[in-house]
């Protein structure tokens, strides 16, 4: 657990998570997918104050299953992140399983382990005020449809979740593709000291370039095999960044996903093959995110 300013730590477990400490108690931002992480990232918290929010940012499985763990007084995402809670992990005999892949140690915390939905949903963005200081959690889609993110103003931090992530290829899986570029510039607009990414260290400014060449990079590699006749699946069978772009690039590689990172890659690559017909101004369809069976 580190201290980001007077009032924010985070701990870079998987995935990164946060918190701000308040008078009033503490605001935590997602959690760990590992139960022995999120029960010490839980004691953590308390040793500050009594955890009244917790923002689940994503309904993907390494951010929804904490809460049980964390007991905030109360759960929030946005609409659109509850709507599709229970599609990355179906129930909780399916959480138990897939912690328990990432966490062969987590046995006697399974026991009695519940998945606990949002309490509470905004569709745009709601505002908290707790202890004298302002949170703004805001919608704005990106790595998944629904995203959260969440302005600490006078701490002058966002905690910007997944729509900042080293890991950009796989993230496209199940993306808002052109809307995530919408995004990135109303984040990079805020004026803030540091980014909370969903996986890796804090970050300024100046990681924004960096995240739009992987991104743009990727979109093209995408449109110049279609445009060479390549189907979805021939780019999906053919395209690897994993094993060549990433390391020639040196964007590093998506951490303890092994062999499902291959198949969150292949879904990258159909979205983006897919979104390619769309104008980046706005799709005529509204995509939802596909039921990953086999996550």
């Amino acid at each position: 657990m580190k201290q980001l300013t007077g009032n924010v730590y985070y701990f870079q477990s998987y995935p990164t998570v946060s918190m701000a400490v308040t008078p009033a108690g503490c605001i935590a931002i997602d959690g760990p997918m590992k139960p022995t992480d999120a029960v010490k990232w839980r004691d953590f918290i308390l040793s500050k104050g009594p955890l009244r929010y917790q923002i689940v940012t994503e309904h993907h499985q390494d951010h929804i299953c904490s809460a049980h763990y964390l007991k905030p007084e109360v759960v929030i995402s946005s609409e659109i992140t509850c709507a599709e809670f229970f599609k990355s992990v179906a129930n909780a005999e399916e959480g138990k399983q897939r912690m328990l892949k990432y966490d062969p140690a987590a046995g006697p915390l399974l026991e009695g382990f519940e998945m606990r939905p949002p309490d509470v949903t905004y569709k745009e963005r709601m505002t908290i005020r707790l202890g004298g200081r302002t949170f703004v959690v805001f919608h704005g889609a990106g790595h998944t449809r629904g995203q959260s993110m969440v302005h600490a103003v006078e701490d002058r931090v966002l905690f910007a979740s997944d729509n900042i992530s080293p890991g950009q290829g796989v993230a496209f899986h199940s993306a808002d593709v052109w809307g995530w570029f919408k995004t990135l510039g109303l984040m990079e607009a805020l004026d803030v000291d540091w980014y909370v990414p969903g996986h890796g260290a804090p970050c300024t400014k100046a990681e924004f370039p960096k995240q739009r060449e992987k991104m743009l990079d990727l979109i093209q590699m995408v449109r110049e095999a279609r445009n060479k006749g390549m189907s979805r699946e021939e780019c999906q069978r053919t395209i690897n960044f994993i094993d060549g772009y990433f390391d020639k690039k040196g964007y590093g590689r998506p951490r303890l996903l092994g062999e499902r990172s291959y198949m969150l890659m292949r879904g990258a690559v159909g979205n983006i093959y897919d979104c390619l017909d769309d104008h980046p101004t706005g799709g005529l369809h509204t995509r939802e995110d596909p039921l990953w069976e086999n996550i």
